[in-house]
């Protein structure tokens, strides 16, 4: 048996199949990427924007800390490792902040701990009756304190992951009592407050997580399209001429006097099936013909008349050799 034909591809078959590759696959990765950075990169960045937090630091004091235990007990949290998990332990850290912008903030450092513990030690003594009837919330510019236990986060959704944020460091940093440190507080919501603010990269988190998938995944869909539409509906279109054309010019194959061609395969000889078909036909109707003949010329008062057989015979011959197709009649 002949082996089947391997077509070869042409280059431009080539490289239009590896193009169609890489768009695909840069679509399906653009989209993923996309759909992963929008709770971690770009939800987050909008929400610091549009929370309108000032710029300029605040001063802050921590004045309270609870321990809680149990999901019913924590609303919320100061620091928590992973933005999707149940919050079951919280530490929660409230602080006092003023705008004090005639200070330099620059100079403000971290209490040590004997400061802190001096400090906790006179507010017992003298003011103690004052802790009792503190006011909370918005104070204004009037007032010493511009809020009074405002929530402290690390950043404006309160999570993150290691190594860019680890919540042991952050707690043990801020959570003794008289402890001061710059913060920014939100317009929008003046109780909330981070510890860190810089909007410049906030603004190329946003950018980055939107300016490269979204375009290439728009530019692959632009392509994918035109490539279903035009290029492989073109190629599609021209395959069947090709194809009837290739069938015409074998058709086209004749010998010199016009007779066609038959096929090697297909040809009528001695030892071709065609052949045995066709004579075992003949001599099926051969035999019919010559019983049909003598069985109504030939007897005569119940006695075969030999003369008759053999003029019958040779009818049936001539009339079964001029009727019956096939190899055998053309010969």
């Amino acid at each position: 048996m002949e082996e089947p034909e391997v077509l070869q591809q042409t280059w431009q078959q080539k490289l239009l199949f590896y193009t169609t590759a890489f768009f695909v696959l840069l679509g399906i990765f653009s989209l993923f990427s996309f759909l992963f950075l929008v709770p971690f990169v770009i939800e987050p960045a909008f929400t610091t924007i549009f929370m309108e937090f000032d710029e300029e630091p605040a001063y802050c004091v921590t004045v309270k800390v609870n321990r809680r235990l149990g999901a019913s007990n924590c609303s919320w949290t100061s620091c928590r490792e992973g933005c999707t998990k149940d919050i079951y332990d919280c530490t929660q850290i409230l602080v006092d902040y003023k705008r004090n912008l005639n200070t330099n903030l620059s100079v403000i450092v971290t209490t040590s701990s004997t400061e802190v513990a001096v400090r906790e030690k006179r507010a017992l003594i003298e003011d103690y009756d004052y802790e009792e009837e503190r006011t909370t919330g918005l104070m204004g510019n009037d007032s010493e304190w511009y809020y009074r236990e405002a929530k402290l986060l690390p950043n404006v959704k309160g999570c993150g992951y290691p190594p860019m944020l680890n919540c042991s460091v952050f707690l043990k940093k801020y959570r003794d009592i008289g402890t001061n440190f710059s913060c920014y507080y939100s317009r929008m919501d003046p109780s909330l407050v981070i510890s860190k603010l810089d909007m410049w990269q906030v603004y190329m988190n946003l950018v980055y997580a939107m300016a490269i998938p979204i375009p290439s995944f728009i530019i692959s869909c632009i392509y994918l399209t035109i490539a279903y539409f035009k290029i492989y509906n073109d190629d599609e279109e021209k395959e069947p001429l090709e194809k009837n054309a290739e069938a015409m010019d074998m058709e086209g194959e004749s010998a010199p006097d016009g007779t066609p061609i038959p096929s090697a395969s297909g040809g009528i000889t001695p030892a071709s099936e065609a052949f045995r078909e066709d004579l075992a036909s003949f001599g099926h109707h051969f035999k019919v013909a010559m019983v049909d003949e003598i069985s109504r010329d030939s007897l005569v008062d119940g006695m075969l008349n030999s003369n008759s057989i053999g003029g019958n015979l040779g009818k049936a011959m001539t009339t079964s050799i001029s009727t019956i197709g096939g190899p055998v009649a053309d010969i």
